[in-house]
């Protein structure tokens, strides 16, 4: 559907597909959507906003996003805020800038409904700023279902995977294990990490750890402290999934702390529809992965991947199962579509 004829605009500060969470909470719902005849497209600056029925606006902090938000709602028209980061918390880091936040705000106060990615993160915002009188949901992202993602091709994917292997094969009787991640200082990422290398080093059996983000000189500045083989991948997204299914678990730590415990699902969630079995830390959004995976048990769940790889089996395709009946595309787009239908 072309943008003039849409009831519906879907915005976003920037469309890069490149970036999970723009493709796992926008791009990938708002296809499933149309699919299925909704009025809806991307948002078009060109367009009078008034002239939509409502606006979802995903991953807009900008001036501009502002500017629409507030002239939809005094013309009456829907306003769905959709918010998947506690940038107050980041705030209180200093990882969000005075003037980013005070945009938030704004959005918060021109938004007719409020969509979360997380119970969680709508608790805590809820908290946050207790006048806030919109209508409130949950809505999970939407994850890459296997059978749809294409194998590498590119020379620099392929030359990649290739370096990945030559790694890999060094050590056939290894448990492979990888951890991939953004970070955020001390809150999240790298920080956690440190401490779980120690623990890998110590098990009593062999263990190599593929790194996977897009902060290579973070790594090099941590990778002198850790005593085990590790290889670094920067983030590509036409490797991502193979990447991961080189390994057989996904090493996940996560400290609690106000910005991690609204975080989503979609790190273990990603590495399971892979094939890999999972060890982290718990967070709400976890929980419900923890009959199939390891949540809180480090030792105990690395040795179960090590030695009973088969057993997991039937657990792991459980997960799997679980995944995608619930975090499909199709799935997540119904449940935007009973937001768009009580417009």
């Amino acid at each position: 559907m072309t943008g003039a004829a849409a009831r519906f605009g879907w915005h976003a500060d920037s469309y890069d597909t490149s970036l999970a969470s723009i493709r796992y909470r926008l791009l990938m719902p708002l296809e499933a959507l149309q699919a299925q005849g909704v009025p809806i497209a991307r948002f078009d600056p060109a367009r009078d906003p008034a002239s939509y029925d409502a606006v979802i606006f995903s991953k807009s902090h900008s001036a501009g996003a502002v500017a629409a938000a507030q002239a939809l709602r005094a013309a009456g028209r829907g306003v769905i805020f959709d918010l998947c980061d506690n940038l107050i918390a980041a705030h209180a880091v200093r990882h969000v800038s005075d003037a980013r936040l005070a945009r938030f705000r704004a959005m918060l106060d021109a938004a007719t409904h409020l969509t979360f990615s997380t119970a969680m993160l709508a608790e805590q915002i809820g908290a946050a700023v207790p006048g806030a009188t919109a209508d409130r949901r949950v809505i999970p992202d939407a994850l890459d279902m296997p059978d749809t993602l294409p194998p590498p091709s590119s020379r620099d994917g392929l030359r990649q995977m290739a370096a990945l292997d030559r790694f890999l094969a060094r050590r056939p009787d290894a448990l492979h294990a990888i951890w991939f991640g953004k970070s955020l200082g001390s809150v999240s990422g790298y920080a956690h990490l440190h401490a779980v290398a120690d623990l890998l080093a110590a098990q009593p059996f062999p263990i190599t750890l593929t790194v996977v983000s897009n902060a290579p000189l973070r790594w090099l500045l941590g990778r002198w402290r850790w005593r085990l083989p590790v290889h670094y991948v920067g983030w590509r997204q036409e490797t991502a999934h193979a990447v991961l299914q080189r390994h057989r678990v996904a090493v996940l730590p996560v400290a609690s702390n106000d910005y991690t415990v609204g975080k989503t699902i979609n790190r273990p969630a990603t590495a399971l529809l892979a094939g890999l079995g999972v060890v982290a830390d718990s967070i709400p959004s976890y929980e419900e992965l923890r009959p199939f995976v390891a949540l809180d048990d480090w030792e105990g769940g690395l040795a179960r991947y090590y030695r009973q790889w088969e057993a997991e089996q039937p657990l792991l395709a459980a997960g799997r199962a679980h995944l995608a009946a619930r975090y499909s595309p199709l799935a997540v787009a119904r449940q935007w579509r009973v937001v768009l239908d009580r417009l």
